[in-house]
């Protein structure tokens, strides 16, 4: 979990996100032809389309020896007041 806090702190600071939220996981995978688990974290990220390379690049830069997942969403709708806060906080 600190390593998340420490890449969402990232984020925020250099204004590749506005918000951001952190969740602890338990994951599966497999690798090596074995199922295997993790703890971990997992992040949502808010943020505009504009900032969606600066979010994958700070991602890849704390994960430098891991495979990471950027999945980027397009929004239907978003609340006024919400999208106006997050644009002002990526200025």
């Amino acid at each position: 979990m600190e390593e998340a806090k420490g890449i969402a702190q990232t984020l925020i600071r250099e204004k590749a996100a506005g918000w951001v939220n952190i969740s602890p996981v338990n994951s599966m995978y497999r690798e090596g032809g074995e199922i295997k688990e993790r703890e971990g974290a997992s992040l949502i990220v808010k943020t505009i389309e504009s900032k969606v390379q600066d979010v994958e690049d700070i991602v890849r830069a704390a994960h430098k020896n891991r495979i990471h997942c950027v999945a980027s969403f397009t929004l239907y709708r978003l609340n006024r007041e919400y999208k106006d806060w997050l644009i002002g906080s990526l200025a």
